[in-house]
């Protein structure tokens, strides 16, 4: 980094979750942010910086805009600003489980930013007070997460990506007794980081998610034309489906016939219907 010989001061406090620095420079200041374990926003009082992202992407920032750093991110800066507040939170904080999201930026006149701002102004000193109440201070972590989960959204090739490993996760999983828990941890994904993701990009849950992969591996097995003899209830059950009768229902509802009828339509023979 590289700056004015005129030495910064700043103040901080917070715990392993979220933790608040105020920070004041004699001057200007550039110099590289290399890729770190937590997520930092921060916000210049005061003065512009430029922001580079290490896939190219570039920003000029004034005064009152939050700007996300992206813990895998690496980027290099330079500001003039003599004043700012950077605020680090924890992945696990912001729904990241092993692999910490990259986020978007919003726009320079986003209203969506005005609670985070005001949030700050609110509870910057108490951040700071190192004689804060531990669940006081827990309550507050939290707090400050979903505000900054409702400013920065995670970025398009960032959701695809853990999209994706969960869909490979229930395809590869969907034979074994598995829960939204055990989804989520195959996606890097918080519970609820992983129910939301659902509802917005396929507008189902998980869990409904996974009963259709079952049903569509009942329905292939049962249409199989292949020799020995099969039952319904034995390839149900084999898909974990251990309620026949709201089975049946979910089979004809999806493929809009009863599984028997599946079945003497490969041809092999089986038990009665289900």
């Amino acid at each position: 980094m590289t700056s004015s010989d005129e030495p910064f001061e700043y103040r901080t406090g917070g715990d392993d979750d979220v933790t608040l620095r105020r920070i004041r420079v004699g001057g200007r200041q550039s110099g590289t942010i290399g890729p770190r374990p937590d997520h930092v926003v921060f916000v210049l009082d005061d003065g512009w910086a430029t922001l580079t992202a290490d896939d190219g992407s570039a920003w000029e920032v004034g005064p009152g805009r939050p700007m996300m750093l992206s813990a895998p991110v690496a980027y290099s800066f330079d500001t003039a600003a003599t004043a700012m507040t950077l605020l680090h939170v924890a992945p696990a904080m912001l729904g990241d489980v092993d692999e910490p999201s990259e986020f978007v930026q919003p726009e320079p006149s986003d209203p969506g930013v005005e609670p985070l701002l005001a949030l700050l102004r609110e509870v910057t000193d108490r951040l700071l007070d190192p004689q804060l109440d531990a669940s006081e201070r827990a309550a507050l972590d939290r707090r400050v997460a979903t505000v900054v989960l409702s400013t920065f959204t995670r970025s398009r090739s960032d959701v695809e990506h853990r999209l994706r490993r969960a869909i490979r996760f229930v395809h590869d999983h969907a034979g074994d007794d598995i829960e939204v828990a055990d989804i989520a941890a195959g996606a890097d994904l918080s519970e609820r980081g992983l129910q939301d993701l659902f509802r917005r990009r396929l507008a189902v849950t998980p869990m409904r998610y996974l009963r259709e992969v079952r049903l569509d591996r009942v329905h292939l097995e049962l249409g199989a034309r292949r020799g020995g003899v099969v039952t319904v209830r034995d390839v149900a059950r084999r898909w974990r489906f251990a309620h026949l009768g709201r089975f049946a229902a979910a089979y004809r509802e999806r493929f809009g016939e009863h599984p028997h009828e599946t079945l003497a339509r490969s041809g092999r023979p089986g038990a009665g219907p289900v």
